[in-house]
């Protein structure tokens, strides 16, 4: 009985001690915020072997500089231990936001997403804890590198896309991108001033929205604009442009909500002459005018299914050409000597991201490929 009793007292002291423990750490963690990389790193010996070649991968993936053209979809296979990390460099523009996202089969497999600016170890964005999805909204255009690693005992297939969407919804109500035919920084007046914004052409009394949440700041009809409306984007946000209105349908002052009318197309003030139009601005504090098209441009947001990828290959041909993406458009890095076996990353429409044996990455064409099952 007595042998039993200090069983339980051992028991309850070792229970109270860990739950003591796990409070610590969560409320460390509030005012440390680990990311979830660092908190998955918790169950790791720091001397394990396989640990430390699974960091190594990802140190040696930020160093990469292969780059993915929007919108990009790799599928690729994972097998036990992983020791693999990918790396794009992708392009975004100010006004895009970017979207990461990873499916896999297993759904259970935990990935971790990151993107930071071009030659900087600080992300400016990461994917949550247990999470599959980086967003990222960009403030100025720029080149961003996206790491993504699976964690260190992940086996299965996988996906992962890449692509923007615009940060503000489409002014003029059923129109698209084909409706715009006259782009930022187009001259103007024989060359004295640029065009700043775009022109969305459209039926005369097609409805005019508001592309974002806000205040009308002021409406009226002035100048080369004609009949107008600036939408104000909060307090210090951005103001928008809608200007050679037909009609106008709301005052200064105004809430609106994302696709509330705010006006109808027609080509008053200097459009007179030309068909109806909305000429579009977006306007940035200090900054002045800013391109409006990626804040609205619809984009592709790329489809398909998770499918079963090889994890190794032979090279068809000598000098086979490996590059910076997946086309030929992208730089030549190394030309691969047939009969080399090479390590599959994934598999990119028909390209393939693959590692040689000096471990060198880059995307290669499938036909200078022998996929081995």
């Amino acid at each position: 009985m007595l042998h039993a009793m200090k069983r339980i007292i051992f028991y309850l002291l070792v229970s109270s001690s860990m739950v003591s423990c796990k409070q610590i750490q969560q409320a460390t963690d509030v005012i440390t915020q680990p990311t979830p990389r660092e908190v998955y790193a918790r169950d790791f010996d720091k001397e394990d072997i396989a640990y430390q070649r699974w960091l190594n991968a990802y140190e040696i993936a930020q160093k990469d500089s292969l780059q993915a053209p929007l919108p990009f979809s790799l599928s690729g296979q994972l097998q036990t231990p992983n020791y693999r990390a990918f790396s794009y460099e992708v392009p975004i523009k100010q006004g895009e936001r970017l979207y990461a996202t990873v499916a896999s089969e297993p759904d259970s497999l935990q990935f971790f997403l990151e993107a930071f600016q071009k030659n900087t170890n600080d992300p400016v964005a990461r994917s949550e804890e247990n999470g599959t999805i980086l967003t990222y909204l960009a403030e100025r255009t720029d080149t961003l590198q996206i790491v993504v690693q699976p964690e260190l005992y992940a086996n299965g297939n996988f996906q992962l896309q890449l692509y923007t969407q615009p940060s503000y919804a489409f002014p003029v109500s059923g129109a698209g991108n084909k409706n715009v035919q006259s782009f930022w920084g187009a001259a103007r007046d024989g060359g004295r001033r640029s065009h700043q914004g775009i022109d969305i052409f459209a039926a005369r009394g097609t409805p005019v929205v508001a592309a974002i949440e806000g205040r009308v700041s002021s409406t009226g009809e002035r100048g080369l604009g004609g009949k107008q409306v600036w939408l104000r984007d909060g307090l210090f946000g951005a103001s928008l442009y809608y200007a050679h209105l037909d009609s106008i349908a709301v005052r200064t002052g105004t809430r609106v909500k994302v696709g509330d009318t705010l006006g109808f197309v027609g080509n008053t003030g200097n459009a007179r002459t030309t068909a109806p139009h909305l000429h579009f601005g977006i306007y940035q504090g200090y900054s002045g005018a800013v391109d409006p098209y990626p804040f609205v441009a619809q984009q592709e947001i790329p489809q398909g299914t998770i499918i079963e990828v090889p994890s190794t290959a032979l090279i068809r041909r000598n000098n086979a050409e490996l590059r910076t993406g997946p086309s030929t458009k992208f730089t030549q890095i190394a030309g691969v000597q047939q009969k080399d076996t090479v390590a599959v990353y994934g598999q990119a429409g028909n390209w393939y991201h693959i590692q040689l044996q000096d471990s060198l990455k880059g995307f290669m064409h499938r036909s200078l490929l022998e996929l081995l099952p």
